[in-house]
């Protein structure tokens, strides 16, 4: 957990797991409002790792197969999948290669916490000259500093998605027996 998050992290009301169901409901109260507001996007930026999901549910509910990814984020370095050294402010570390002149562009991430990462990934699109960048998460945190277009769900818990409680359980002994194909 980042500085900037972890300062915010402490404003949350307790940790809540989420489940795959609450992350399609709270997808599909997303494309409800894109489709209330007409906006129909030419391409979906994924905010790499965890935008990944909810850009990816997102793109097949809407049909759209332009689907991007940009890296933005507090880590320096990962030794082993879980040790990181973390910068008090996000860097983008993956760009976008192709033009985005003109285009309609929808950035998706799980959710805004400081609203610091959303913040440098609107600047940096801003130097792509798209003709509109709206912006959607699944969950929204009232003390961001960065107000999505979109968003599943306001909240004041600490969310545990269903996608990183994998990442905890790989930890485990006999998921590592699993994976190294000892037991089926």
């Amino acid at each position: 957990m980042s500085v900037a998050t972890h300062k915010f992290y402490k404003k949350n009301k307790g940790e809540v797991k989420i489940t795959w169901q609450d992350v399609e409901r709270d997808t599909l109260h997303i494309v409800h409002a894109m489709a209330k507001s007409r906006f129909k996007p030419d391409m979906i930026i994924s905010l790499a790792r965890s935008g990944l999901i909810p850009a990816a549910m997102i793109s097949y509910c809407l049909g759209n197969k332009q689907l991007y990814v940009i890296k933005a984020d507090f880590s320096k370095t990962q030794l082993n999948g879980s040790v990181q050294d973390l910068r008090s402010r996000p860097v983008l570390s993956q760009r976008i290669k192709r033009s985005l002149k003109g285009l309609k562009i929808l950035v998706v991430d799980e959710m805004t916490v400081s609203g610091e990462t959303l913040k440098l990934v609107s600047k940096y699109l801003q130097t792509k000259h798209p003709r509109q960048v709206k912006y959607a998460v699944l969950y929204r945190q009232p003390w961001s500093q960065f107000k999505p277009d979109y968003f599943g769900r306001k909240i004041t818990f600490w969310p545990l998605f269903p996608w990183k409680e994998l990442r905890n359980n790989v930890k485990d002994p006999r998921a590592k027996l699993v994976i190294a194909g000892k037991v089926k």
